[in-house]
């Protein structure tokens, strides 16, 4: 008689499957809040410090700040994290300026090669082959998005689409390596030190942009589209929308990812996140027939790239689990 799998007898709570599910329908709101902003006019570094900064309070004010607070901000690990963070949002709401959310999310699906080629490069380890077909099949899949961008948007898109891909994996390496982080094993702690890195990345940010805006308003600096003028800094609408952002969906998707890990497992809930373009598709369309955003046309073949994308980051979770 064979030895019983412990694997394939185990069970997850409903609840963490709810919450996978609930996180991934999130990132679709975000994404379409990102394009009601882009109609609004906030300008994204505005708008993202704003939502990032409110999150980070809002986290804090469930948790606390802690004994170590002061030790965990000044960790260099902790201002790599928080600036990935923030790059990753003002990146992603760039690209929104050029495509709908659905592409968007397909197009963001690169940063999974990418942090795999990086991590074979600098820190040795080498993917197992099932892995690296999963990568080579959610590139052909991101290939047709890429082909029917519209040219005049091409480059902007690419540059977006690369500022977020570095974000990303300076995100993630620094997360790893971060020594608190590596230690938080329950979720309310996590979710203080996440509040307290992003706190601190997003109000000194706040600060050098608010300064910058100040100094280019009084001709000592060269005006510039990167950043936000006195006026855009203090645009009504932008702050609004960026509390809303920070206060519900920011920081539903920090307790949502942290809880459902701790109850799924992270595979499971990579797996769950393998569906985000999928939800980005049905919020971009609920939107846009609500007449929140412009209904954009659905391309066959982004139905066909969301399918071979999502193939693609199963092949590379089945890798992962048989290593």
């Amino acid at each position: 008689m064979p030895p019983a799998n412990p694997a394939a007898s185990e069970r997850y709570p409903i609840s963490g499957w709810i919450e996978a599910a609930l996180f991934v329908f999130v990132i679709g709101l975000l994404s379409v809040t990102y394009v009601v902003g882009n109609q609004l006019g906030a300008h994204p570094i505005a708008f993202v410090l704003y939502a990032m900064a409110v999150s980070a309070a809002v986290l804090l004010t469930v948790t606390g700040p802690g004994p170590d607070a002061i030790a965990i901000i000044l960790t260099p690990q902790s201002w790599l994290i928080g600036l990935g963070i923030i790059n990753m949002e003002v990146f992603y709401y760039l690209l929104l300026q050029h495509v709908p959310p659905a592409d968007g999310s397909v197009l963001l699906r690169l940063t999974i090669p990418v942090a795999l080629l990086v991590g074979w490069g600098l820190f040795a380890r080498r993917p197992r082959p099932m892995t690296l077909l999963g990568g080579s099949i959610i590139c052909v899949g991101v290939a047709p998005v890429l082909a029917t961008l519209d040219p005049r948007h091409s480059a902007a898109t690419v540059i977006a689409v690369a500022g977020c891909t570095f974000a990303f994996v300076l995100r993630t390496f620094a997360a790893e390596f971060h020594p608190w982080n590596r230690a938080a094993r329950t979720i309310p702690e996590k979710l203080r030190i996440t509040g307290l890195v992003v706190l601190a990345t997003s109000a000194a940010s706040l600060l050098l942009a608010g300064s910058a805006a100040s100094l280019i308003a009084l001709g000592v600096l060269p005006p510039t589209t990167l950043v936000p003028t006195p006026a855009q800094m203090l645009h009504v609408p932008t702050i609004l929308l960026g509390a809303l952002v920070g206060s519900a969906i920011l920081t539903a998707m920090s307790f949502l990812s942290f809880s459902c890990v701790v109850k799924i497992t992270s595979e499971n809930f990579a797996a769950c996140t393998a569906f985000t373009p999928v939800a980005a598709l049905i919020v971009q369309l609920a939107a846009g027939l609500l007449g929140l955003i412009p209904l954009f046309p659905v391309d066959p073949l982004l139905l066909a790239a969301i399918a071979i994308v999502i193939a693609g980051v199963f092949l590379i979770l089945y890798g992962a689990r048989r290593g």
